[in-house]
């Protein structure tokens, strides 16, 4: 990752700041909110989900958490949710979403960064991150939230990974050069470093040829045909790591499942 400083690193995520996967990139709101859920209840995601329990009454912290989805979905499924993102136009329209849906008790969106957050030590049972740890200095947001977990609490952090050769052309070509200079995509020295951390760490790869599906969900946005190819390629990715386990290594998506012991 570059030297970009943190200001302009906010000020690229609030240039930024209406991320959508609906037609037309129609701006999150309590009415577009069931249609954007379905786009991304994807199988990383449901394995995330899963992989944090049972949600009702816990404290969950969501680390990068952009115009807040995630967030508003673990609100919706009974947890206490603080949320923070280093951008405050993207907390502006959780804010927004979250006081439609009068989730404005169970869900608290918080300007921070990984790295030094503003809460005391061990005070979630669960954390959460969706392709945010890549935008960080790792050892130290993941010290962070190791601090701020309660012991026995989990930590699921779905990241993208630098290997998968069709995300890598994409990265190349067609993404913004800025891009580039925020983000450190996973490799064995990341999984590494969140070992080093938490200890025991047991992971789930997700999509090889699977992420020519996402062409229906960043770039036509169109649901049912990515549902639809998602489901048939996960379908070969399955058979192609049961093969081939080294494939896994070239996964675009990996989840970590993390537990804070004493």
């Amino acid at each position: 990752m570059s030297s970009m400083n943190p200001a302009d690193r906010q000020s690229y995520w609030d240039r930024h700041a209406t991320a959508s996967n609906l037609p037309g990139d129609v701006p999150l709101s309590a009415e577009t909110l069931p249609d954007e859920i379905a786009f991304y209840l994807t199988p990383e995601q449901e394995f995330a989900y899963g992989a944090l329990g049972a949600l009702e009454a816990k404290r969950a912290l969501e680390i990068g958490c952009g115009v807040g989805v995630n967030a508003i979905y673990l609100a919706q499924n009974g947890a206490w949710v603080a949320a923070i993102d280093r951008s405050s136009e993207r907390l502006k329209t959780l804010r927004s979403v979250s006081d439609e849906m009068d989730l404005g008790g169970r869900l608290h969106a918080v300007c921070a960064m990984a790295e030094q957050m503003p809460f005391r030590s061990g005070v979630f049972d669960a954390a959460y991150t969706k392709a945010s740890l890549i935008h960080t200095d790792l050892p130290v947001a993941l010290a962070e939230c190791r601090r701020v977990l309660a012991d026995g609490g989990k930590g699921v952090f779905c990241e993208p990974t630098r290997h998968n050769p069709l995300a890598h052309i994409y990265r190349r070509f067609f993404a913004p050069k800025q891009w580039r200079s925020i983000t450190r995509y996973f490799s064995r020295r990341e999984e590494r470093a969140i070992a080093e951390a938490f200890g025991n760490v047991r992971s789930e790869s997700f999509y090889l040829t699977a992420f020519l599906a996402f062409y229906w969900c960043f770039g036509r946005k169109h649901l049912r045909r990515f549902k639809r190819w998602l489901e048939a390629l996960c379908k070969l990715d399955r058979a192609l790591f049961g093969l081939c386990p080294a494939l896994r290594r070239f996964a675009w998506f990996r989840v970590f499942v993390v537990e804070k012991r004493r």
